[in-house]
């Protein structure tokens, strides 16, 4: 287990002690402007960061709260119970990650626990590369070829065939010789259970050629594979492993799966390292390991488009006129433009390449 490591977050002396009211009491940290949340309740008290699980949004008081209890997220109006740390809306989705209380002399501190992040782990010293040594080539959406020294990693090889019950084609053609380059490589890394990602025509192309070939993907609450049987195609190797923990596939070679935030129990991403240079790929994760990354890695990949779901676009009547959905669309784009520009300012990449957004309606009835 990972040592845990407390720090003060917030500090309250005893005469703001004193002023906190019965229920929601919003604070903010005046040095670095973090926003925090106290409940106080008839027998104890809790706390925790002012910021939703779901996209990082700020909590407001709720109106149609009636007993003082819930706090709405301004993003997409996610509800918080702050008495329990349960979301309400949308029920059964997350708990809150709650602050450790300290109260000395009728001053209070809230404290969070900080388990060292799990890369750090036996880290490695960043050795010289002559040229060449890695290459990152992008076959075609979120397929990536990383060669690093004589091993060759592939991400997420969707090669051939639809998605999305036929709903997305590849809008790159891959190149002519990507099958077979995916079948002599040393292993591939699958994201997520999504057939943007998990492309079962491409699997039984490959199983074909090479049913034992080794596939990694994160231990997920829903297997990423839980089709496989169904599906009919036959491979032989799938690892699935523990998030956070060095996978090493040769002395200069490692990698780590993560989970999202937002998703955990699908959706995950990776830390590749090659002679101490680190290789980000956050994928599809709506708030990749919690927002919890390595900074200043030396290339990032990250996605930049959506839109496999089913809205607005099947919406007819009413509000729904194209221009409304022109307009929605518009804006969700520049909210995950935003999003992913806020994300690589902060993490501060060498490099940063968004990929993961080269899909196109090409079925007849989508024209």
């Amino acid at each position: 287990a990972l040592d845990k490591q407390t720090a003060t977050v917030l500090r309250l002396e005893a005469e703001e002690v004193q002023t906190l009211k019965d229920g929601i009491n919003f604070k903010k940290q005046p040095e670095d402007g973090k926003c925090y949340i106290i409940y106080k309740g008839k027998d104890k008290m809790r706390a925790c960061r002012n910021q939703c699980k779901h996209q990082g949004g700020l909590f407001i008081k709720d109106i149609e709260d009636m007993d003082g209890r819930t706090v709405r997220c301004t993003k997409h109006y996610w509800k918080l119970n702050v008495a329990t740390m349960e979301y309400v809306n949308p029920p059964d989705s997350f708990m809150q990650d709650e602050l450790v209380l300290s109260d000395t002399d009728g001053s209070l501190e809230l404290l969070e626990l900080n388990p060292p992040d799990p890369w750090t782990a036996e880290p490695r010293e960043a050795q010289e590369l002559h040229a060449g040594e890695i290459t990152l080539t992008y076959i075609t959406h979120a397929c990536m070829e990383l060669k690093a020294g004589n091993k060759r990693m592939m991400f997420d090889p969707w090669l051939t065939g639809p998605a999305f019950a036929r709903g997305w084609w590849l809008l790159h053609e891959p190149p002519s010789d990507a099958m077979d380059r995916l079948s002599q490589a040393d292993l591939i890394y699958i994201s997520h259970m999504h057939s943007d990602h998990l492309s079962y025509p491409t699997l039984q192309h490959l199983s074909m050629k090479r049913p034992d070939i080794p596939i990694y993907v994160g231990d997920t609450s829903r297997p990423v594979f839980w089709y496989l049987e169904k599906s009919g195609v036959n491979l032989t190797n799938i690892n699935v492993v523990p998030f956070g923990v060095w996978q090493n596939v040769d002395e200069h070679l490692r990698f780590m799966i993560l989970m999202d935030g937002v998703h955990p129990e699908m959706d995950t991403c990776l830390i590749v390292e090659y002679k101490g240079h680190m290789i980000l790929n956050t994928v599809d994760c709506t708030r990749p390991n919690n927002g919890r990354l390595p900074h200043g890695v030396d290339v990032m990949l990250s996605d930049f488009a959506g839109g496999a779901s089913g809205f607005p676009m099947t919406f007819h009547g009413g509000k729904y006129t194209e221009s409304w959905k022109a307009g929605f669309i518009k804006n969700e784009r520049k909210k995950l433009l935003n999003y992913k520009t806020q994300l690589v300012k902060s993490l501060q990449p060498k490099i940063y390449c968004p990929f993961a957004g080269y899909f196109t309606e090409a079925h007849p009835s989508d024209r």
